[in-house]
């Protein structure tokens, strides 16, 4: 049976359903629930007590609050390095090619949603986050611990769900006016509110950059320093649209949540610091819908039933009139779309003190890049290439001895069907096409939570989970790009085994709020793709490269009397290449820091806050052979920040009108993440924020 017809038959059946549930309900009506409650459900409160959400209750999972950061200049790439075991690797400043590294993983290894919507696409496998806003969030939640039950991909570095601010009951409007260093201006407007039974909340923002900044060319000579000089970064300007729209109303007893997120961008790309581009652009669109249902009690008390039917559209158009990076056909257009289907039904099991949680995902993508002449003229139709993924999966959380402890098994099956349509057609759909490959893997995963002392002040606990994880294969891996990389339809998913375990403790007293956390966590990765010389001009992925990745990570976070606030975040890791390639045997990953700290200082008073962030980042190799040449030396970075509330919230009135200046790297430190691609010195930043 085709994946058509599949989503079609699913869709038809949920259709039905929600019509059964809706039919004797008028719009306008809003009854109150008649739900039991059911005995033994855990809130996020006391799941934020053990560094849990209640769908994941023994995995290592960070829950960042977006509302602390308004007021601030903050991009997403900004919030997330701030988290113990997490990397963010720019290829620049602000608006720059940015990724994600989770626990030492490399970024495509890292699954990253909103609300629950996949965002990574079979061609690459990575996510840019400087595709993404921040400004639009609730909040981030970060699973450390590999792929997390309600998830539909196998996620060797963990997951991350962006989710989008929800209306509350109370009506407000926001809006932020931020400016400062290479002619940055940001600009965003929310609105939430609620009418009759309907809650909505509408956000729309405009960012852009000139990120013309001062760095050290080294004019491609790494050990001559004589012709060294200042040099000012072109072309890396971006300009950068998003709005992003919830709704949501409640029908008898199932709740309805309608998303659409849009993304504009434009942007240079300027190309290493010795040899700048001067007109290389790219134009990036993306716009993702989707339509939730959240049940409860489905069609009996212990049965609750989420849903989510989603599309996402994006555009990747690349120009290069001037044929800097390639000659021939140096323009691109790239089409994807990913569309599909989740099914998340619960099942509470009073009598066992079991909670079942199932998934049925069946997902779709495809992919289409046509190259264009320096006149942005087709004159290389490519074919479509698609990708069809099925995953199930069932959870059991098992509470026991009075819920002090909880065991999680997990199992998820995935099935992938690729497929590259060729010139000619032979072949396709037929069983013998030399096009296509079938992938299909079990996962597996056991966490533990063990509760060692309880109170109505202070929670101590143990947390354990071993997991089974792997990354199919993307596009580029499996069916090349021509004239440059060969494809190979013989390759294995890449395979780990993650390992981490480790206490958290939290208390929650008059005065004092403290939360803090220290883990072991070990990945020992096998047949990781690689890509070798083929000849002079092409590469071949092979499964060749393995890689062992150990460490400790320990988060701290104190509030005293609602005015000082201290947070500290570090991580030591060794991550290690263990293949039998031997240039690379016994070498250290690249990027990837054996020591990394992130820790701050705020002090809150009636009409005034200021704050001081300090940031440690070890010494790395910048390749994969660790040549001296590619070393860069550990760096420390500070950044200030101060606050004048000239209206501040308060729990009866939310309205505030506040002004933040901040400085960022104030010591004028200068480095680059990736080989030739310098990071900007100190800059800063001035914001107005109101809310009325």
């Amino acid at each position: 049976m085709s994946f058509r017809i599949q989503l079609s038959l699913v869709s038809l059946c949920l259709c039905s359903i929600l019509f059964y549930a809706v039919l004797p309900l008028s719009a306008q009506e809003t009854k109150k629930s008649n739900t039991v409650e059911v005995i033994g459900k855990s809130t996020e409160s006391e799941a934020g007590k053990t560094k849990s959400v209640k769908t994941d209750p023994t995995g290592f999972t960070e829950v960042i609050d977006a509302e602390k950061f308004r007021g601030k200049y903050t991009s997403l790439t900004d919030v997330l390095e701030r988290e113990a075991g997490v990397r963010v690797r720019r290829f620049g400043g602000l608006g720059s090619y940015s990724t994600l590294s989770i626990r030492g993983s490399n970024a495509n290894q890292v699954r990253i949603y909103v609300d629950g919507v996949p965002l990574n696409n079979a061609q690459g496998g990575e996510v840019n986050l400087s595709d993404l806003s921040f400004d639009n969030l609730e909040k981030i939640e970060i699973y450390k611990s590999g792929s997390s039950p309600g998830f539909s991909g196998s996620a060797i570095g963990g997951t991350v769900n962006l989710v989008t601010s929800k209306s509350s009951r109370k009506p407000s409007t926001r809006f932020i006016v931020s400016g400062g260093s290479l002619n940055t201006i940001k600009m965003s407007a929310s609105h939430n509110a609620s009418v009759n039974n309907v809650r909505y909340t509408l956000f729309a923002q405009q960012e852009k950059s000139d990120q013309n900044f001062t760095f050290r060319n080294n004019n491609g000579t790494y050990f001559n320093q004589i012709d060294d000089f200042d040099d000012k970064r072109r072309n890396a300007q971006f300009n950068r649209y998003n709005f992003t729209g919830n709704v949501s109303f409640d029908v008898r007893q199932t709740t309805v949540t309608l998303l659409n997120d849009f993304n504009y961008r434009q942007n240079g790309i300027p190309g290493p610091g010795s040899n700048q581009t001067k007109k290389v652009e790219r134009e990036y669109l993306r716009n993702t819908s989707s339509l939730g249902t959240s049940t409860k009690s489905f069609l009996f008390t212990n049965l609750n039933l989420d849903t989510r039917l989603f599309y996402t559209g994006a555009r990747d158009h690349l120009f290069d009139p001037l044929s800097e990076f390639s000659s021939g056909t140096p323009n691109s257009k790239a089409d994807i779309q990913q569309y599909g289907l989740h099914i998340l039904p619960s099942l509470y099991l009073l009598g066992s003190n079991q909670i079942l949680r199932f998934m049925l995902a069946l997902e779709r993508e495809t992919f289409k890049r046509d190259r264009r002449n320096k006149f942005d003229q087709v004159v290389d139709f490519s074919t479509r290439k698609f990708r069809h993924h099925t995953t199930w999966q069932i959870q059991d959380e098992i509470r026991l001895f009075d819920k002090r402890l909880t065991l999680t098994p997990t199992i998820q099956q995935e099935l992938y069907i690729d497929r590259f349509n060729s010139q000619d057609g032979l072949f396709q759909n037929t069983q013998n096409d030399p096009n296509k490959k079938t992938t299909q893997y079990t996962n597996y995963r056991m966490g533990l939570l063990g509760v060692i002392y309880k109170n109505t002040e202070n929670t101590f606990s143990f947390k354990s989970n071993i997991a089974r994880e792997r990354r199919i294969p993307d596009f580029l891996e499996l069916f090349g790009e021509r004239g440059s990389v060969i494809g190979n339809l013989s390759l294995k998913p890449e395979r780990s085994v993650n390992l981490d375990a480790g206490f958290v403790y939290d208390t929650q007293r008059q005065n004092i709020k403290f939360t803090g956390s220290i883990a072991y966590f070990q990945k020992s990765i096998t047949d990781m793709i690689l890509f070798v010389p083929n000849s002079q001009f092409t590469l071949r992925p092979e499964n060749i490269d393995s890689a062992s990745i150990k460490g400790i990570e320990s988060t701290q976070n104190l509030t005293l009397f609602e005015r000082w606030k201290l947070e500290s975040n570090y991580t030591y890791q060794k991550a290690i290449n263990t293949s039998e390639t031997t240039y690379l045997k016994g070498k250290n990953l690249p990027l990837r820091p054996v020591n990394e700290w992130h820790g701050s200082i705020s002090r809150r008073f009636d009409k005034f806050e200021f704050g001081l962030e300090n940031i440690f980042i070890g010494a790395v190799f910048k390749d994969r052979a660790n040549e001296y040449q590619n070393y860069q030396p550990a760096r420390w970075l500070h950044n200030i920040f101060f606050t004048h509330y000239i209206k501040r919230s308060t729990e009866e009135d939310n309205r505030e009108f506040l002004l933040t200046l901040e400085v960022k790297n104030i010591t004028d430190k200068r480095a680059e993440d990736i080989v030739g691609y310098p990071l900007p010195g100190r800059i800063w930043y001035g914001t107005v924020s109101g809310r009325f």
